[in-house]
């Protein structure tokens, strides 16, 4: 294969118009295709990186809130154990209170009963000494000096303190 000088210049020439052409057609657009294809790639670079930050900061935010409604439920926690402790408290209050109460009206009544029995005890003493004395002086006595017979002896009795019916 023999290559003539005419045929090398042409093939030269052929080369740089093919490579003109070439780079006016073909190496601009893919460059300006290439340099567009960076410029979305950083700018999807920082759109991602401003994503990040922004889930960063969504979850710094969202672990505050959890720390503050875990801090709020503690509150709530503590004051509803306060709250208990205190109707407890007055519950306890209030039933020993009542069963104080009780206690005293329950004594108060023990006290009633026990000097209404003495003194209806007393009466019986007293209905009996009448009789034994009646039968003793052989005579019959009115009512009104039975009467002061028997506050006579009442006054008399151990444990009455004066006192008569």
């Amino acid at each position: 294969m023999e290559f003539s000088t005419n045929e090398l210049i042409w093939a030269i020439i052929n080369f740089v118009v093919f490579f003109a052409l070439l780079r006016l057609f073909l190496y601009r657009p893919v460059l300006k295709l290439l340099d567009a294809r960076r410029e979305e790639i950083r700018n999807n670079l920082a759109q991602a990186e401003t994503a990040r930050q922004e889930a960063e900061a969504a979850r710094a935010e969202y672990e505050r809130q959890a720390v503050k409604a875990r801090d709020e439920a503690q509150a709530v926690i503590s004051r509803a154990q306060a709250t208990a402790d205190k109707t407890k408290d007055e519950l306890l209050s209030q039933a020993q209170k009542q069963s104080q109460e009780m206690i005293e009206r329950a004594q108060k009544a023990i006290t009633s009963e026990k000097d209404r029995a003495l003194n209806e005890i007393r009466q019986e003493i007293a209905d009996l000494a009448v009789m034994a004395a009646s039968k003793v002086v052989e005579r019959s006595l009115d009512v009104e000096q039975h009467r002061e017979m028997v506050n006579d002896l009442v006054k008399k009795m151990p444990g009455s303190a004066g006192k008569a019916n």
